[in-house]
């Protein structure tokens, strides 16, 4: 679809139970306007539910109308098979408590700055998981994610957000038996194997922000598989946890990741399948991906980060701009580490590394923004949930661990040498001054910080 199919109407659909109180006497009118200052005639329906949007999708909306839909995971996931087959373009407005699929796409927090970010971006054809006769959006899973959501305290869930998620699983990890399943990738021959966890995902994101692949994209025609074997006991189970907090399982010794258009799971008939937050079927299944398929607006962070564009920009196209982008998004999310980090250490020396780090990194970060802007570079975003998910994490290692600054301080030397490589990678000189300055100024800090940690790591 491209944006000359478009009808100029945005359809804007609301649950009544999501509408956020500041909205209920105006209509929901600084969204509204929103669309309607990009130049689109907007209008407002309010709905009991997601079948309802479905309904509304279906009846009253044409091809090229632009349907924005406020909801989290769940509501995304109930709409998915309208908005494709009306040949609609799909808007989320984040309203839900993980909302997965908006950080997949850089959408911000803010409602706002969420539909702001969108309606000015571009229409991507999104990828769309489907097990059995069901479509999802961002991930499927069997085992643990399956039995912590029946486990999940409403209550809970509306003070802490996607922590409830968390707490959820660590109960559901200790509880439940493992699974006996057979799997099958392709035309290849299965695999018997005991596990506690399988998850297929489309999006970038699951489970309140994890991150089972650093390259996954719902745009790249495959399914990512990981399964955490039985044999992977608590402590091992924190370090895959580490590998989604931080971006990726494919390396963890822990865990067994393939990719692949189509798998087939047996075994454990009837054990409950997990898909977007919600129960949707249950085994046996066969997962599938349908490619390009859901017409979405994506802003143009979105764009950039798969490398397709850039903002307009009256300047020369930036060189290395991906990578660059890559740099400033991994400090920020290091300056988070840190900040994770600071409450749990116990040695005096962790304390004031992540202290200084934590101040040192976000000026750089900072500068590196103000450099980019000019470019048509937008600013990076870190995990929204990723401070929190990580000092809960180590939290948890607090108490379950004697050695836990070593294991913190091993977890930075990793995460640094791994920034430090990325950024002596990068062909710093060719770079204009406003970016290569700063850029330096953080080469200078990770240096520091990587011989601060060895120090440390020698003291402990």
């Amino acid at each position: 679809m491209k944006s000359s199919d478009l009808t100029g109407k945005v359809c804007l659909f609301l649950t009544k139970e999501k509408l956020p109180e500041a909205w209920r006497d105006n209509a929901a009118l600084p969204l509204r306007e929103v669309f309607e200052d990009a130049g689109y005639q907007t209008e407002l329906t309010l709905c009991d539910d997601p079948d309802a949007i479905c309904d509304q999708i279906t009846n009253h909306t044409s091809p090229g109308d632009i349907v924005a839909v406020g909801g989290g995971d769940g509501t995304i996931n109930a709409i998915l098979d309208a908005v494709i087959d009306n040949k609609v373009v799909l808007i989320p407005i984040p309203l839900g408590t993980a909302n997965d699929f908006a950080r997949t796409l850089t959408l911000p927090d803010d409602l706002i700055d969420a539909a702001r970010a969108s309606i000015h971006g571009q229409i991507r054809m999104l990828d769309v998981g489907r097990v059995n006769d069901h479509s999802f959006i961002n991930a499927a899973s069997i085992g643990v994610p399956a039995d912590a959501r029946k486990r999940i305290n409403p209550d809970l869930k509306r003070t802490l957000g996607a922590i409830s998620y968390a707490v959820a699983n660590w109960q559901s990890w200790h509880e439940m038996d493992p699974l006996d399943l057979s799997i099958a990738c392709g035309d290849e021959d299965a695999l018997n194997i005991k596990l506690r966890q399988l998850t297929i995902t489309n999006g970038r994101y699951f489970g309140g922000g994890l991150r089972p692949s650093e390259t996954k994209s719902p745009e790249d025609g495959l399914l990512h598989m990981f399964a955490i074997r039985d044999s992977v006991d608590t402590l091992s189970g924190l370090d895959v946890a580490a590998g989604l907090l931080f971006g990726s399982v494919d390396d963890s010794t822990y865990a067994m990741t393939i990719e692949c258009d189509s798998i087939t799971v047996k075994g454990e008939d009837g054990a409950p399948i997990l898909a977007d937050g919600e129960i949707i079927g249950e085994l046996p299944a066969t997962f599938t991906i349908r490619a390009g398929v859901l017409p979405v607006f994506a802003p143009n962070s979105f764009v950039d980060q798969t490398d397709q564009g850039l903002e307009p920009s009256d300047q020369a196209p930036l060189p290395h701009r991906a990578r660059i982008n890559d740099i400033l998004r991994d400090s920020l999310d290091f300056a988070l580490r840190l900040e994770a980090i600071f409450p749990v250490a116990q040695n005096s020396d962790l304390r004031a590394l992540c202290h200084d780090g934590i101040r040192h990194l976000r000026d750089i970060c900072r500068q590196l923004e103000l450099g980019l802007r000019p470019h048509g570079i937008p600013s990076a975003s870190p995990d929204p949930d990723l401070h929190s998910l990580e000092e809960l994490r180590d939290r948890v290692m607090g108490w379950l661990l004697e050695d836990v600054d070593q294991r913190l301080a091993n977890g930075l030397k990793d995460r640094a040498g791994l920034l430090a490589t990325e950024i002596d990678d990068l062909p710093v000189d060719k770079l204009p001054d406003d970016i290569k300055t700063p850029m330096r100024g953080l080469d200078r800090v990770m240096s520091d910080l990587n011989q601060r940690l060895r120090d440390i790591l020698k003291a402990l």
